[in-house]
């Protein structure tokens, strides 16, 4: 499905006989790679604020597809080491781009992705010349309608306020800067004792380049004391596959705690921009945003509020060692880039036999069964074993191929939480390999 949409777009851009501010022809690789990284560094900082392309294998003029010649070619780890290697980087800020191969007419077409981002400009902070003209060192090259900046020019004053701005965020509307804010975890400072805006005096956080914008830790009952709040344990009646991610971590077979009566709040001011509760276990070390739709399609989007508030979380509410239960719901919820990716992906499965909505009577079956029935969760028998945990724990950071269903044997619904860690399991590698193959 990836490799059908890209073809899909270059082939309508290829019909329209021009070039714009997001795409490029090439008829053949450039021979001189500094000529390639000016190309890479106006697309990264176009003002489409968009992925981009340089489409190599088509005729000048006549936009007729011609194929790439193995002259000067270049394949993905070529790329990855010209812009590694040589330049030297304002601010560590390398452009992400990917090398695509498509067939068009039986010739093939290949396609460098610049990805869209928010850490514009990029500029050098060295003189580039390698084996061409010279790229200047602190000079900003930029795109305006089908026109790269030239080699000796720079680009003009607002464009590059543009693209500072698209840095700092000044582009965006509260909830798209609360996105780029909460990415900066480094940057956001712990406030305890005071009184918040429900007139309760307990800890928060505020953004300190914007300290508009702030993070509540919220007791549903507000009035409860924090050291008298009921848990429950994680093996009772009633959690089970609910929450079958939170079993993928070693710490409750011995910390069996579990709690969800609170709330994590991002706010604009006054304006709540997100809520949702927050899961915890292990004593309350470990604190997770649950992911969406957690009973038959559980996952996270990377750039949704949900997901960015889940890292949050565990980078400011988490103990160190909490990290071995992140990365353990990762081998069980997918993290998708996008919801567009979602939907491919949830689409090419469903034509392989993944059906999920039980309602309409779909099964799983066809290619998606087998790769199920391939799919293996261990069991944890250790509940009465001194040290057993810890053992446990070691073999999990060595095997990242491992998953292990740390539920009790005795736990009613054990064997519903098994499959759903199958099920998770199977789609992380799934998607994974998806991605590896974009033909596919």
């Amino acid at each position: 499905m990836e490799y059908e949409r890209l073809e899909n777009e270059i082939k309508s851009l290829i019909e329209l006989h021009a070039e714009g501010i997001y795409w490029d022809f090439k008829k053949q690789w450039h021979e001189k790679n500094s000529d390639l990284l000016h190309d890479i560094i106006c697309m990264a900082n176009s003002p489409a604020n968009r992925d981009c392309y340089i489409i190599i294998g088509v005729e000048d003029g006549t936009y007729i597809p011609c194929g790439v010649e193995n002259v000067n070619r270049k394949n993905q780890q070529n790329v990855i080491d010209l812009l590694r290697q040589k330049p030297k980087w304002a601010g560590g800020y390398i452009p992400e781009v990917y090398v695509r191969t498509i067939t068009i007419l039986d010739k093939d077409i290949d396609i460098l992705i610049i990805k869209q981002s928010d850490n514009t400009p990029f500029y050098l902070l060295e003189e580039y010349r390698g084996d061409g003209s010279p790229l200047f060192k602190g000079v900003i090259y930029t795109r305006k309608g089908d026109t790269n900046t030239p080699k000796t020019s720079t680009a003009d004053m607002l464009d590059t306020e543009i693209l500072w701005k698209r840095r700092f965020g000044l582009l965006y509307n509260p909830s798209q800067r609360a996105k780029n804010y909460l990415k900066d975890v480094e940057n956001w400072e712990m406030v305890d004792g005071d009184v918040d805006m429900d007139g309760i005096s307990r800890f928060f956080y505020y953004y300190k380049p914007d300290p508009d914008y702030t993070v509540h830790y919220v007791n549903e009952e507000i009035q409860e004391d924090e050291n008298t709040k009921k848990t429950s344990n994680i093996n009772d009646e009633g959690i089970g596959y609910l929450y079958f991610y939170l079993f993928a971590f070693c710490n409750v077979s011995y910390h069996t705690d579990f709690l969800n009566k609170c709330e994590v709040r991002l706010y604009y001011k006054n304006v709540p921009l997100f809520c949702s509760h927050l899961e915890q276990i292990d004593e309350g070390r470990t604190k997770v945003i649950p992911p969406e739709f957690p009973v038959n399609d559980a996952f996270y989007i990377e750039d949704s509020f949900r997901f960015l508030m889940f890292e949050f979380v565990f980078a400011h509410w988490c103990r160190n060692y909490s990290s071995e239960a992140k990365e353990m719901l990762k081998r069980v919820v997918p993290i998708y880039h996008t919801q567009d990716e979602h939907d491919r992906f949830r689409e090419y499965i469903r034509y392989r036999g993944f059906g999920t909505y039980k309602m309409l009577g779909e099964k799983i079956e066809g290619e998606a069964l087998e790769r199920l029935k391939k799919t293996s969760i261990a069991q944890y028998k250790g509940y009465s074993i001194p040290g057993a945990a810890e053992t446990i724990a070691t073999e999990l950071k060595e095997n990242s191929n491992l998953v292990i269903n740390f539920a009790c044997l005795e736990n009613k619904e054990y064997d519903l939480i098994t499959e759903s860690l199958r099920i998770g399991k199977m789609l992380v590698d799934w998607l994974k390999e998806w991605r590896d193959n974009p033909k596919e």
